[in-house]
């Protein structure tokens, strides 16, 4: 990713550097950098259009891709700073109502003069894809965001800052007109020209401090100065990542200055979605959302889940909204009026022809094939770690991870924590095989995960309670509960499947809800094949690799040890049932192992504590990284969480043997009368 920098006079452009090689250290002059970052074709385009009489270039015209960290919004009351500083804490109690979005999570910064910066970093948003528009998609964004945070359509938004501008001011004092492509952006501790430096601001300090102390904070930089928040980490908002698929899926040239209204129709000329997505009128409800999933399919790579929470948004944004399931029908019917042939739905089913079939290709097919997925639009996905999120950079699709460990170890509890943090946190749609575990024994794992536990019981003991005084007061709360799941989690418990029968499951799925995102397995020894074990397990996983990258799934498979390794062994890899070929087909590995209570243990009798586990992650085909994870389990919500606790405080087998030894041979000494 690559910057425009410019000190000094705003005449001063066309220097443009890696980010890794800008320092931005406080300065007592102007300091700007371009908005949007550039990828690197932009120096081949700087030496194109370099002035061969001043040597200077330029980085206007530039069509290659741009980047973006933030969505920034800029806040100025031209000549009224108070007006200006009460405008930004009314965004930031907007933007709070309604999305539930802490300005602890914003990049809060004085601009230095008339105005404030407010920063939604694309975490939020689950990821800005690069683009050449953009600059245009993020326009179209922060349009859509400031119209839901003021709870207007976006006819009404337009019709809003069209006045606004004739008044020669801008709406909610935000300039909806710097998201161009060649954008300077003043840099956090330079100095504005009139006197001031912009600074960086905590929450607390933007919604409570006065004026006058604001402005004397700017009165020199603030080096030290940190976010509150650990902004390139945060979870999506699912609303937020909603807008986002709005904005960047669309066509663009709905969004272009040239196809929006005239300013006689009581419209301003900035670039604001017309009224194609307004809430639907008044009998003719059916239709409107029919043509509106109709376009969302034609016009882009959304799946039918992801046009359903659109369409469903639009709905219920009219004055008299349809029943979901009516919704839900019309979005279907537009989907099989559309296409099936998108994407995964296009697949072959997997057969021993078909995977010896496979063409061979030229270097060219691979790097473009490279570059689609570098640039595709992001789909974060967690592996329920941070620290494994980070190695894996949330990207999870088309990769096989096996999670190995003997009986006892919680193996399945981690791979349903995995799939509920993935459906109700970032809704992917999963297809869980449990085949080894009972349908109301899986039911009751996950009602602990979703819902809260009281008094010291978990919630499935408490609905089991309920049901059986009043079966059909509690089938109506599970159908409540069941209303964020919806059809994201797909179940099957038939032992026995091959990855044949895996591969229909999935089309299956694709044909009836549109999309797949996930497939889990527990476990590899209860499938089905032909042939001794090595050679089954070798075959499947090998298999399911290939799964994983053709249908673009992240599958996540359970993998048994062999009697010899004990329920403590942190490194379980070499105590793999089957074949090592299951690692070798594998994308990366977490072990499982519980952790030995040393009070109560002795060498013959080893304990486990209940409350706490460990993973060891290795990521063989990446990274190559190797983590050694201290886990607490609570027992009444089924779930995991990192330790604060050091795991050296917590010995593995042999340093609790020789530790153990150590005590008693010391024990003996001391006493010995001699």
């Amino acid at each position: 990713m690559n910057y425009e920098i410019v000190r000094g006079a705003l005449t001063n452009r066309g220097l443009v550097q890696p980010k890794s090689q800008i320092e931005l250290t406080p300065t007592d002059e102007e300091f700007y950098l371009s908005l949007f970052g550039f990828d690197n074709s932009i120096y081949e385009h700087l030496e194109v259009n370099r002035d061969p009489t001043t040597g200077k270039s330029t980085v206007s015209g530039f069509a290659g891709s741009y980047f973006a960290e933030f969505l920034y919004f800029d806040i100025d009351r031209d000549g009224d700073l108070p007006g200006s500083l009460e405008a930004t804490r009314d965004l930031l109690r907007r933007l709070y109502n309604r999305f539930q979005l802490s300005p602890k999570q914003l990049f809060l910064c004085f601009s230095g003069s008339k105005g404030f910066h407010v920063g939604l970093h694309q975490s939020l948003f689950g990821g800005f894809a690069p683009s050449p528009q953009l600059p245009l998609q993020l326009n179209v964004l922060a349009a859509r965001l400031l119209a839901e945070c003021h709870e207007l359509t976006l006819s009404e938004l337009q019709t809003k800052a069209y006045e606004a501008k004739q008044a020669g001011s801008q709406f909610a004092d935000v300039d909806l007109g710097i998201y161009n492509n060649n954008r300077l952006f003043r840099v956090i501790n330079s100095r504005n020209k009139k006197g001031r430096y912009k600074v960086g601001l905590t929450s607390q300090e933007l919604l409570t401090l006065p004026l006058e102390h604001i402005l004397s904070l700017a009165d020199a930089p603030r080096p030290d100065y940190k976010p509150e928040a650990k902004l390139t980490a945060q979870t999506p908002i699912p609303d937020l990542a909603a807008l986002w698929e709005y904005a960047r899926t669309l066509d663009v040239a709905a969004f272009t200055k040239a196809t929006v209204g005239s300013k006689s129709a009581g419209r301003g000329s900035g670039p604001i979605d017309r009224d194609f997505f307004a809430p639907p009128t008044p009998g003719n409800r059916n239709n409107d959302l029919f043509r509106q999933a109709c376009h969302l399919f034609d016009h882009s790579e959304l799946y039918e889940s992801h046009v359903l929470q659109l369409v469903q948004s639009v709905n219920l944004s009219g004055s008299d909204p349809l029943p979901e399931d009516e919704v839900r029908q019309i979005v279907k019917s537009a989907f099989t009026r559309t296409t099936r042939t998108k994407g995964q739905a296009a697949a072959t089913v997997l057969t021993p022809e078909a995977a010896s079939g496979d063409k061979v290709e030229i270097w060219s097919d691979w790097t473009e094939e490279w570059l689609d997925y570098y640039t595709q639009a992001p789909s974060p996905m967690t592996c329920l770690l941070p620290e494994i999120d980070e190695d894996q950079e949330m990207s999870l699709k088309g990769k096989l991870a096996v999670l190995i460990g003997s009986g006892g170890t919680r193996k399945s509890y981690f791979l349903q924590n995995i799939i509920a943090q993935n459906v109700l946190g970032y809704g992917n749609r999963f297809l869980y095989s449990s085949m080894e575990m009972g349908k109301p024994e899986t039911v009751n794992r996950f009602l602990d995960m979703y819902f809260e536990a009281e008094d010291g019981i978990s919630a499935s003991r408490h609905l089991q309670t309920m049901a059986r005084g009043n079966k059909e007061q509690t089938r109506e709360l599970l159908r409540m509960g069941s209303q964020t799941v919806a059809d994201q989690l797909i179940l099957t418990s038939n032992g026995g499947k091959t990855t044949q029968d895996y591969e229909r499951d999935i089309q299956r799925t694709i044909e009836l809800y549109g999309s797949l995102d996930g497939l889990a397995i527990d476990g590899l020894s209860a499938m089905g094949g032909k042939g001794e074990e090595t050679e089954r397990y070798s075959r499947a996983t090998l298999e399911l690799k290939e799964l994983a990258k053709r249908y673009n799934l992240f599958i996540l498979l359970i993998c048994h040890t062999t009697k010899a390794c004990a329920a403590h062994t942190r490194d379980a890899r070499p105590f793999v049932r089957g074949s090592e070929k299951i690692l070798d087909n594998s994308d990366f590995s977490i072990c499982f192992a519980n952790i030995i209570d040393t009070i109560r243990s002795t060498p013959e009798n080893i304990q486990y504590c209940s409350h706490l586990a460990h993973v060891k992650y290795y990521n063989k085909r990446g990274s190559g990284k190797m983590l050694n994870q201290l886990l607490e389990f609570d027992g009444l919500r089924k779930s995991f969480a990192p330790s604060p606790a050091p795991l050296i405080n917590y010995p593995d087998h042999d340093a609790f043997l020789r530790e153990y030894n150590k005590k008693a041979r010391q024990a003996a000494k001391d006493d010995d009368p001699f």
